[in-house]
């Protein structure tokens, strides 16, 4: 069975793209007529299906039956503005590594995170550490958990010097940014600007 092989003695120039480390399965098994009809199609690059459905004839659990918060591009099919459909030199056949490709469309995002003075430690490792980046069957913007859950499956609420910090408030059971911007910010222990150190007492004491 000659399978893919066939295809590269015309698509030669494919050849290179199978050197990357990271290959969509059905190329790396030689399977193109998974996605692409060999005679004809009435659909651009012979796609057995629309462009924006033929991800989901696979990948159906991309999205769960009934979102809390959905990615626009993801919901409408438009995996290749962040996946290559064959091979790719990054993890999960993305365009681009980490928050690089994120931030190419939450540009107001990304601008804040180059300038402010104390960055959230996960979200410099990556936006996927706190946000799925397709849907969320959990919570709003695309969290992975509702916000609490999140927070504290990284910060122990029970410490003591946890607690002390917080004036012994049960902040396990609190929205914790309604104080703390989850991306960072120029105010320590990332506060939001309305809310001042060492003078924090002011606007917690409102509560």
């Amino acid at each position: 069975d000659a399978k893919g092989k066939l295809c590269l003695n015309c698509h030669e120039n494919f050849k290179e793209k199978l050197n990357y480390p990271f290959i969509h399965t059905p190329v790396k098994m030689g399977e193109c007529s998974e996605c692409h009809n060999p005679h004809a199609a009435s659909h651009g690059k012979l796609l057995d299906e629309d462009a924006k459905r033929i991800c989901f004839k696979c990948h159906e659990e991309i999205i769960p039956k009934d979102p809390k918060s959905s990615h626009k591009v993801a919901m409408e099919g438009d995996c290749v503005k962040c996946h290559d459909p064959h091979a790719s030199k990054n993890n999960f056949v993305l365009l681009k590594a980490g928050n690089e490709l994120c931030v190419d469309c939450h540009k107001n995002i990304g601008s804040a995170l180059t300038k402010i003075k104390f960055k959230h430690n996960p979200v410099e490792k990556g936006c996927t550490n706190c946000h799925d980046p397709h849907s969320s069957g959990k919570a709003l913007y695309l969290l992975k958990n509702d916000l609490v859950t999140l927070c504290v499956s990284c910060h122990q609420a029970n410490r003591p010097a946890f607690a002390k910090q917080h004036m012994n408030y049960p902040v396990e059971k609190s929205d914790c940014s309604s104080c703390h911007n989850a991306h960072g910010s120029d105010r320590g222990g990332i506060l939001f600007d309305n809310v001042h150190q060492p003078v924090a007492n002011k606007i917690c004491t409102q509560c």
